[in-house]
């Protein structure tokens, strides 16, 4: 840390997005400091999954070596449980090793992700300030100014650009107004690490509960018998039902212990560790006077499925060309940085838009019975209809999400199941045997359930929701006007381009 705090950028939190920006701008000689409150190996309260996306850029920065990516387990398998029931046992569809992707993902727990990042970032350059909590970001006469606690004494940063990176309660969002506090976009979870967990090493596991809707539970194995499990709800579903997320994990660990074979000599060899992500959706605008926001603090989170690492990685990538701009051009005011914004939103939005309009639709949960029963006949169909696994499986988890496919897969899908219900119930007609309860009429029985309730719990919210959804409808237009996913090229396609 240099004695006068004066830098080109300022990066407030090392995380993967905070260490991926810094690395970006000191790989091009840009003067950079990274502020991390914390001191490395911490923990991070995250499934520690990551995706083929991320362990493309993970090479590409140089850093498969020092995580030892080739000796850790390989997950290229999925199974999901909805309630005791496993809907789908099989490999991941959508993992094909195409544009330099492995075919495959790992788990990295986060101390050990996080801070091979963050080294990385200091070998390329970058000077990386640990336990440096920042207090408060403003701007003075052209340039930003960070004030920071860093160890037991404050100390004062400048530079003509300061980028969030830092989560949830991002200092630099609240300084530029940016803070985001939407419940309906913000998840929320709770994690523990297992020992004495006895499964397949390649295998990720997650599963559905009604108690949890909308929300999944994950475990995730690590390795010798150890695994990351935990759960995710939606904050709003939480604050309306008067649900403890803290109460919902510890039924579903206990749940989990006869529900999954190798989770029944499960103990927790850790404390459950609680945390949120704000996602996609609720992005307005990631730039300001003076800087940008990647990773969380900026929205940077799959809406269904809360993941971000990859995503936070790819933010940053990006934004540091328009960092890099700005510094070429000795010009830091917020029309420098709209670019940004156009740039990330060409790159996500064809996908995240899309799989936001579903979240929307999926967080009513008086529909959870209904969207439950959906979600799981697409799991099963998935389990022998490989390339309906490969298209629609992408939305939940899938780096390139291709949503006209998708669409397509889904409505022929229900014009199938409407057309073999009405088969259903005339041939129980003209039997005598009534109207059965199940199949289509089964599902359109849970919808108009659903409904009622909700008109009848709320009517007010229940016109909000709606309203909701014809918005998020709106906003499809990139999600089917692109025939490609610039997801699938990655975040460094750009470069090669120019």
């Amino acid at each position: 840390m240099r004695a006068s705090g004066r830098y080109d950028v300022i990066v407030v939190g090392g995380g993967p997005a905070g260490a991926t920006m810094a690395w970006a701008l000191a790989q091009q000689g840009i003067d950079v400091a990274v502020l991390e409150r914390a001191s490395f190996p911490r923990e991070k309260v995250c499934g520690d999954f990551v995706e083929p996306a991320g362990l493309r850029i993970i090479e590409r920065m140089g850093c498969a070596d020092a995580l030892g990516l080739k000796s850790r387990a390989k997950i290229d398998k999925v199974r999901a449980y909805y309630g005791p029931h496993i809907a789908y046992q099989n490999d991941v569809a959508y993992y094909e090793g195409e544009a330099g992707m492995p075919p495959h993902g790992h788990i990295v727990p986060r101390h050990e992700l996080d801070t091979a990042l963050l080294e990385n970032a200091a070998k390329a350059g970058a000077d990386v300030i640990h336990q440096a909590l920042v207090r408060e970001v403003h701007r003075e006469d052209g340039l930003m100014r960070v004030d920071a606690k860093v160890g037991k004494g404050n100390k004062s940063f400048t530079a003509p650009v300061v980028v969030g990176a830092d989560g949830v309660q991002s200092v630099v969002a609240a300084h530029a107004g940016l803070r985001r506090d939407d419940k309906r976009h913000i998840g929320i979870s709770q994690r523990v690490y297992l020992d004495g967990v006895e499964m397949d090493e390649s295998e990720a596991c997650i599963w559905f509960d009604e108690d949890h809707y909308p929300g999944y539970g994950w475990v995730f194995p690590t390795g010798n018998g150890r695994a990351n499990a935990g759960m995710g709800m939606l904050s709003e579903t939480t604050e309306r039902f008067g649900i403890s997320l803290q109460q919902s994990f510890r039924e579903s660990m206990d749940r989990l212990k006869y529900r999954h074979p190798g989770c029944a000599n499960a103990v927790m060899a850790t404390k459950p560790l609680g945390g949120a992500v704000h996602m996609y959706g609720g992005i307005t605008r990631n730039h300001f006077a003076g800087g940008i926001l990647v990773g969380d603090a900026g929205g940077f989170v799959d809406p269904m499925t809360a993941e971000g690492i990859t995503q936070g990685m790819e933010s940053s990538i990006i934004g540091a060309r328009t960092i890099a701009t700005a510094l070429e051009r000795g010009s830091f005011e917020e029309a420098d940085f709209a670019r940004f914004d156009d740039d990330f939103r060409d790159y996500f939005d064809h996908g995240m838009l899309y799989l936001s309009f579903y979240a929307t639709m999926m967080r009513n949960r008086h529909f959870g019975d209904f969207f439950l029963s959906m979600t799981q006949q697409g799991f099963e169909r998935a389990q022998t209809d490989r390339e309906f696994a490969r298209v629609c499986g992408t939305g939940f988890g899938g780096l390139n999400v291709q949503p006209a496919a998708i669409a397509s897969q889904l409505w022929t899908g229900i014009a199938r199941h409407i057309a073999e219900g009405g088969a259903a119930v005339l041939a129980d007609l003209v039997a005598g045997r009534g109207i059965p309860r199940d199949g289509f009429v089964g599902d359109w029985n849970l919808w108009q359930s659903g409904w009622r309730a909700s008109v009848d719990d709320d009517r007010a919210w229940h016109i909000s929701w709606l309203a909701d959804i014809v918005r998020a409808a709106m906003k499809l237009g990139p999600s089917f006007t692109r025939k490609e996913n610039p997801r699938l090229k990655g975040p460094f396609a750009a470069e090669l381009e120019s």
